[in-house]
């Protein structure tokens, strides 16, 4: 019986301790500030061109972030430069960079080369 009970207990543990580390958190906004996003896409025998996918992906990941786009601007071979008010904060990194990479859209791979933040003083 102690068994069962023990794995019982440690099955609740575990799930908990995933749950916590699964769930979808909010950052804090920071009033006047904004994050500028360079990324770079790429496509596996997409039938559209490389500008058109890259617009593609960045609008279905960007609804991934609460920040709203001020700017968009897609160069030729699919590079992009995109600033979202309020700046992000850590977990909306995380999920926009994994939504660029993860292949949201078939064909089309993204990756984010960096975000830099312009906070108030």
């Amino acid at each position: 019986m102690l068994p069962i009970v023990l794995t019982g207990v440690l099955a609740a543990v575990v799930i908990g301790l995933l749950a916590d580390r699964l769930q979808n958190r909010t950052d804090e906004p920071v009033p006047g500030s904004r994050s500028v996003v360079t990324f770079d896409v790429d496509t596996y025998d997409a039938q559209q061109p490389i500008e058109q996918a890259a617009r593609a992906l960045w609008y279905a990941c960007n609804q991934a972030v609460p920040s709203h786009l001020e700017s968009l601007s897609i160069g030729e071979g699919g590079s992009g430069v995109a600033t979202l008010a309020p700046a992000m904060g850590p977990h909306d990194r995380k999920r926009l960079t994994g939504c660029m990479h993860d292949a949201t859209l078939d064909r089309i791979r993204g990756e984010v080369i960096s975000i830099v933040d312009d906070r108030p003083t």
